[in-house]
């Protein structure tokens, strides 16, 4: 990487080159707020470090706000552990299903580049960085620089407002469940033309988004116990739309892949299994959740949710009043 560490140093981050010492420091610098835009977080080794500094700032009543998708598609999706750690520690959270974004902002200090914040990203893989410590550089691309982030945190701020709340837990579970049997088409089952799998595979992104839809309504009226089984089952419906499209992709249809049509037994069996096991899991998640109703909790509890707006609407605000804008 190039620049001086002083003020703003970007570039290639090389394999083995360890950026952990600066995202940290960026942390301990900040004393009015700290904005964390992520992807993928791990609380192992470094990564421990960066959520216990974050809980100093929080004791220390430096506002903090993660800005995060609902779900990661993988075996090892820990955002249910991250969303409930930043709610029952003070940590204020937007859930945003179309966020891919990597940038740690605080009134003094940006990064903003490839790395996730694990500590492989940090240390071993090859990333392109920026950071910019912009409480010791002046001039109208630092405004304008930090202004569009401002912007993107306030647009996110003002959807979280806009954002109709569901008050109670059965036309949550109404709406669930009319998003599980909208899923339903989207992904189609492979005949000997492969369209119904290029239909399925060009509609992963609107499931996707209907599914993350999903948790950030019953985010707002979170309780931990019902939000897990709602989460829980949400998110085995997206794994298995993942696998599915995976397989299809690698084996019926991508750029390089001309056939128009799929004679080979094994690769229409194993699609058509995999799109079995998506519409039971379908059903079976229904009922499971129909089931769920009747042991869900009806007497909403706001507070949890009002007390993380309480504490977004306190981010704004610091960023507002900072005088590096």
């Amino acid at each position: 990487m190039i620049g001086n560490n002083h003020y703003s140093i970007w570039g290639i981050k090389d394999s083995g080159e360890d950026i952990t010492p600066e995202i940290l420091d960026i942390l301990n610098n900040a004393n009015s707020f700290i904005v964390v835009g992520g992807y993928n977080f791990t609380f192992k080794t470094a990564g421990y470090t960066f959520f216990s500094i974050l809980l100093t700032k929080v004791r220390q009543g430096i506002p903090v706000l993660m800005i995060i998708p609902p779900n990661l598609t993988g075996y090892h999706n820990n955002q249910p552990a991250i969303i409930n750690f930043c709610l029952t520690n003070g940590i204020a959270l937007i859930l945003n299903g179309n966020n891919h974004s990597k940038w740690l902002m605080t009134e003094n200090d940006l990064y903003y580049g490839s790395s996730n914040f694990t500590d492989t990203s940090w240390r071993q893989r090859v990333e392109v960085i920026t950071i910019h410590r912009h409480r010791h550089i002046f001039g109208n691309w630092k405004r304008r620089t930090l202004l569009d982030f401002r912007l993107f945190i306030q647009r996110e701020i003002a959807k979280i407002h806009r954002r109709p709340t569901m008050t109670v837990i059965p036309g949550l579970i109404a709406n669930t469940i009319a998003t599980w049997n909208n899923i339903n088409p989207l992904i189609q089952r492979l005949n000997p033309s492969i369209e119904k799998v290029i239909s399925s595979l060009k509609n992963y992104n609107q499931v996707e988004l209907l599914l993350n839809n999903v948790i950030e309504d019953w985010f707002q009226v979170y309780d931990p116990d019902n939000f897990k089984v709602v989460y829980d089952l949400n998110f085995k419906i997206l794994d298995s739309v993942a696998h599915l499209c995976e397989y299809a992709y690698i084996n019926i249809f991508n750029e390089t892949i001309e056939k128009k049509e799929i004679s080979d037994k094994q690769i229409i069996n194993s699609y058509n299994e995999y799109h079995s096991n998506f519409q039971s899991l379908i059903k079976s998640s229904i009922a499971t959740l129909e089931e769920s109703n009747r042991q869900f909790r009806r007497d909403v509890n706001f507070q949890m949710f009002e007390k993380n707006l309480d504490l977004i609407n306190e981010v704004e605000s610091r960023i507002k009043t900072s005088d590096n804008y």
